[in-house]
């Protein structure tokens, strides 16, 4: 499971129309509006990173208003486990 986090820039007016298109695609786990460069904060969750590519690429930034989006993907590196 590949889990990731897309920061979505969206053109004024648009964010909340954004939002709920956002919220309703499968892959989506979690939706924020956010202050600053962007507006939107997208968890998603993917079974491979040719899924997320086209999470991203067909269906995220084919929806009016998205302007622009940077994607970071969750890292948990070997060794550096979660304490409880």
């Amino acid at each position: 499971m590949i889990v990731s986090y897309t920061l979505v820039r969206v053109r004024p007016r648009k964010d909340r129309e954004v939002y709920r298109a956002i919220k309703t695609l499968p892959e989506v786990k979690e939706v924020t509006l956010t202050y600053g460069e962007y507006d939107l904060l997208v968890k998603v969750e993917s079974n491979s990173l040719e899924e997320l590519d086209d999470f991203v690429f067909n269906k995220l930034r084919r929806i009016e208003g998205v302007e622009a989006t940077s994607t970071l993907i969750e890292v948990k590196p070997p060794g550096l486990e979660e304490e409880d």
